[in-house]
């Protein structure tokens, strides 16, 4: 199995308009409306042009056709502040079979890669709500810590209050 980051372009706009309207993927992000065509794009302009986001695409290799690959999901950096050398790292779920716990943890090493060695980033963290045990187990794998518990951070669907865990790495020595 193997899977590349590739920077994102507008033409992802259909690949994540429809994977972040997903429910399962809304219920793991703390802004749970919809977007659109016309959204993303305008989000495409003022976050990913603009450099505030470096957004990738996650496109799975093929093993029977190593020159065949197609997008599976998406991760990203946000909040890049070079000052303090710090940003958020997240990732989308998706529904394709292929975007499992080994392509998440390959994509997030990847990502991380990025963040402290492209980007010259410090420390990293991630936000978690603390009903995804599974993904703090992830976070972990990958060399996270938790950092915090943040109580009743963040609106659900059903328009309760829940907990969310930041964890965070550090460039390794």
């Amino acid at each position: 199995m193997g899977i590349i980051l590739r920077p994102i372009s507008l033409n992802d706009g259909p690949f994540i308009v429809k994977w972040r309207n997903d429910d399962r993927v809304k219920s793991h992000c703390m802004s749970k409306s919809s977007i659109t065509i016309e959204s993303n794009e305008a989000f495409f302009h003022a976050n990913v042009e603009t450099g505030k986001y470096k957004q990738f695409i996650v496109d799975f290799i093929d093993r029977d056709f190593p020159m065949v690959s197609y997008p599976i999901a998406s991760v990203y950096l946000k909040d890049m502040d070079y000052e303090n050398k710090r940003c958020e790292l997240c990732i989308f779920t998706s529904s394709d079979r292929e975007w499992n716990i080994e392509s998440q943890s390959m994509g997030i090493k990847l990502l991380l890669d990025k963040a402290f060695n492209e980007y010259g980033m410090y420390k990293v963290y991630s936000y978690i709500f603390s009903k995804f045990p599974e993904e703090v187990v992830l976070f972990k794998k990958a060399g996270f810590l938790i950092e915090s518990i943040l109580k009743a951070e963040a609106l659900n669907d059903k328009g309760d209050y829940e907990d969310v865990i930041r964890m965070t790495i550090f460039k390794p020595k």
